[in-house]
């Protein structure tokens, strides 16, 4: 065998050995070309699902906030009328809703207006303790109505509006007189203010005798 012959051999060899190492190079693209093909598919459908995720999240937190939205306006109009049934027109309840530390925070303010001056206060520095008392008993009253699902029981009372003077708490005694028409709950209360009781539909008188309590039924309207 000649020297051309063995070269051509080599050569021929090499060239096989050329071929074979292109078609594997290439069945090798060819599965990372399917891969490929494969993970932009899962992916653009992963992008799919997330965009619907945030979709979802978005329309949670539009709920949450209208739902939050609808509770606020109304504890306001709640609170708002109790403080106008036992003081006057001049008062309304405010709340403002802001975000702390990622959570939702609420902020309660009286808002009075005094011959075109609006003042601006904290409950608590609103002529005294009597506007707490209603401020409380409206707040009491709003988280009852507005609870889903809504929760069928009397309200109970225990000496309510302690810091109302005489002069407003008949006011406040119509206020919850019509709470009670016009949700049609019953409120029960334990009070020794006579001008509160007086808007009651039905009044029990209890006395401690010698350590013995007796109930005397004092007037119904019913």
């Amino acid at each position: 065998m000649g020297d051309t012959e063995k070269t051509e051999r080599r050569l021929k060899a090499s060239l096989e050995d050329f071929r074979a190492h292109v078609y594997q190079r290439k069945a090798i693209y060819d599965e990372l070309a399917k891969r490929r093909k494969r993970i932009l598919e899962n992916r653009k459908e992963i992008n799919g699902k997330l965009d619907m995720l945030e979709q979802v999240r978005l329309l949670l937190q539009q709920a949450s906030e209208f739902a939050r939205e609808q509770a606020r306006q109304q504890i306001e109009y709640m609170v708002t009328r109790a403080l106008q049934y036992t003081f006057g027109p001049e008062m309304s309840f405010q709340i403002e809703i802001s975000e702390k530390r990622g959570q939702p925070d609420a902020e309660f303010y009286v808002i009075s207006d005094y011959d075109g001056i609006t003042v601006r206060n904290k409950p608590q520095d609103a002529r005294g303790g009597g506007v707490v008392d209603i401020i409380s008993i409206a707040l009491r009253v709003a988280l009852l109505e507005t609870t889903q699902p809504r929760i069928d029981a009397p309200l109970l009372l225990d000496e309510p509006g302690k810091h109302v003077s005489n002069e407003f708490a008949p006011n406040m005694g119509q206020f919850l007189k019509s709470v009670s028409r016009n949700f049609g709950r019953q409120i029960l209360l334990v009070s020794h203010n006579q001008y509160l009781t007086e808007s009651a539909d039905m009044v029990y008188c209890v006395d401690i005798k010698e350590g013995k309590s007796s109930v005397t039924r004092m007037y119904t309207d019913i």
